[in-house]
């Protein structure tokens, strides 16, 4: 198929565009966010590794995977056998296996500490719908950055607009049913080719 913590809005560099350095208009800038988007606008879960195992004590507390893991075996995205140690281990069906995609994903804890991923279980693609509006060019370094207000179109997959999926992921819920109302930003910075999509982790 990390904002708010969506997907689309953790990007990396997108190259885009001929714009002038400097010139800033929705037609220079238009190019650099649809190519953003079809790089980096899945809407993505944070389920990185699979199998997943749920322990007793998880079902107990009501950690998120216990939570979330029977909502989308019922769904027939991933299926369950018990392990050994009360363990119940999820796995990604036939069905859910497509929507498992290759996409490098840094994740930054609390205390810094970086991890790279290289796939993600995703929900959607976002496209995009219309530029709102875009922030006056700031210097920053020796480049030019502005931020993009926007709106999106939005590729569900059919089980993210199940309602017991959406209640259980509610930024599923919010992204999906947001589609062409729901405002999202991202920052472009200038360069001798053009904008391009800034990665927060650069």
């Amino acid at each position: 198929m990390k904002s708010t913590g969506l997907a689309a809005a953790a990007g990396v560099l997108a190259l885009a565009g001929c714009a002038l350095p400097g010139e800033t208009t929705e037609g220079t800038l238009r190019p650099a966010m649809e190519k953003f988007l079809a790089d980096r606008g899945d809407l993505c879960l944070g389920k990185y590794d699979w199998p997943i195992e749920v322990s007793e004590r998880d079902f107990q507390a009501g950690t998120r995977d216990a939570v979330q893991m029977p909502v989308l075996e019922k769904a027939g995205i991933v299926a369950s056998s018990m392990e050994t140690g009360k363990k119940t281990r999820y796995d990604l069906t036939e069905t859910g296996r497509k929507f498992y995609i290759d996409r490098e994903t840094t994740h930054v804890t609390a205390d810094g500490v970086k991890t790279v991923h290289h796939g993600d279980f995703c929900a959607g693609k976002l496209s995009l719908d219309t530029i709102i509006r875009f922030d006056e060019p700031r210097t920053v370094g020796d480049h030019l950055e502005t931020t993009v207000t926007y709106t999106y179109h939005m590729t569900a997959a059919p089980w993210a607009r199940d309602p017991d999926v959406q209640r259980v992921f509610p930024m599923v819920a919010r992204v999906v049913n947001g589609e062409g109302t729901m405002q999202l930003r991202q920052t472009l910075r200038s360069t001798g080719k053009g904008w391009v999509a800034v990665n927060p982790w650069e």
